[in-house]
């Protein structure tokens, strides 16, 4: 099986697949992003991971690049805000759809100032 590298991370990625199937999977240790044999292209454009002419070889498990704990836990947050943020983004768009669509405002004329016959018609007549 040949050796596939992360383009984000340059780490080796590992890799498995299932008795008699040419399909493979590589996943970096790092990211967690996975890629499978089947989509050529992805290989070919280097869009995320990248084949490696050299041999893959067994490595120790203590050898393989491990993320930090702290790596982990931000991946975590990250993961959790996205989660939060796409909720949220969910509840505005079933509220714009929910409330009635806003109106433009009017444009008001401005009222022609009364005349005095006007004015003294509308008074009540003085009493004496």
């Amino acid at each position: 099986m040949e050796a596939v590298e992360c383009t984000h991370c340059q780490v080796t990625m590992t890799s498995w697949s299932t008795a008699g199937s040419r399909v493979s999977y590589f996943q970096c240790p790092l990211c967690t992003r996975t890629y499978c044999s089947q989509y050529d292209e992805v290989f070919r454009a280097r869009a995320g991971a990248r084949r490696i002419g050299v041999p893959v070889q067994q490595a120790a498990p203590t050898t393989l690049p491990m993320a930090s704990l702290e790596v982990q836990r931000w991946a975590m947050v990250r993961a959790r805000a996205a989660r939060w943020f796409d909720r949220v983004e969910a509840d505005e768009r079933l509220v714009a759809r929910a409330l009635p669509q806003a109106r433009p405002p009017q444009r008001l004329e401005p009222r022609p100032a009364p005349s005095a016959r006007a004015l003294a018609a509308a008074r009540p007549a003085r009493q004496r």
